[in-house]
């Protein structure tokens, strides 16, 4: 681009501050090219969003009617940005172990150790249910249900 606007001036007959008075829309739209181009190349991407969501709203999501659906890393980000992961990572000690579909939730299963008072840590199973079908781009706060079992066992804890 850079290269080509070079080119350009170097071929016009008169300077930018001549020619721009003498045509005002050319020049409007050249400024708009160069100002649309610059907000394309920045690092900063949080302009995208919208138009993204709006594309979304427009045309449906690009996985919609895919056997697929939703991918369980976009499941597994939005369970890491909830106030449930937040509230019960301290558990947490694996990376996601297993996940599976059912009635319309996705559970993601993760290994952690429960330590109360003074007792003994000991193994436990965390587990999180999230509707299969959320994702980033349709919910802000995602409905989790979190349960945390007995490795062992397979109780529920309490408390």
């Amino acid at each position: 681009m850079v290269a080509a606007g070079g080119v350009a001036v170097a071929l016009a007959r008169h300077p930018w501050w001549v020619t721009a008075p003498r045509h005002p829309a050319a020049t409007g739209c050249c400024a708009l090219v160069a100002v649309a181009g610059l907000v394309a190349l920045s690092a900063d991407r949080r302009w995208r969003t919208p138009w993204r969501r709006l594309r979304l709203r427009l045309r449906g999501h690009p996985l919609a009617g895919t056997p697929a659906g939703v991918p369980v890393a976009a499941t597994v980000e939005l369970l890491e940005h909830s106030l449930a992961w937040q509230s019960t990572s301290p558990l947490v000690r694996s990376a996601l172990l297993d996940h599976w579909d059912e009635d319309g939730w996705r559970i993601l299963q993760y290994a952690g150790v429960h330590a109360r008072g003074g007792d003994a840590a000991r193994p436990v199973v965390v587990l999180f249910a999230l509707d299969a079908e959320a994702s980033r781009d349709a919910v802000r706060e995602p409905a989790v249900r979190v349960s945390v079992l007995d490795a062992d066992t397979g109780e529920p804890l309490r408390g």
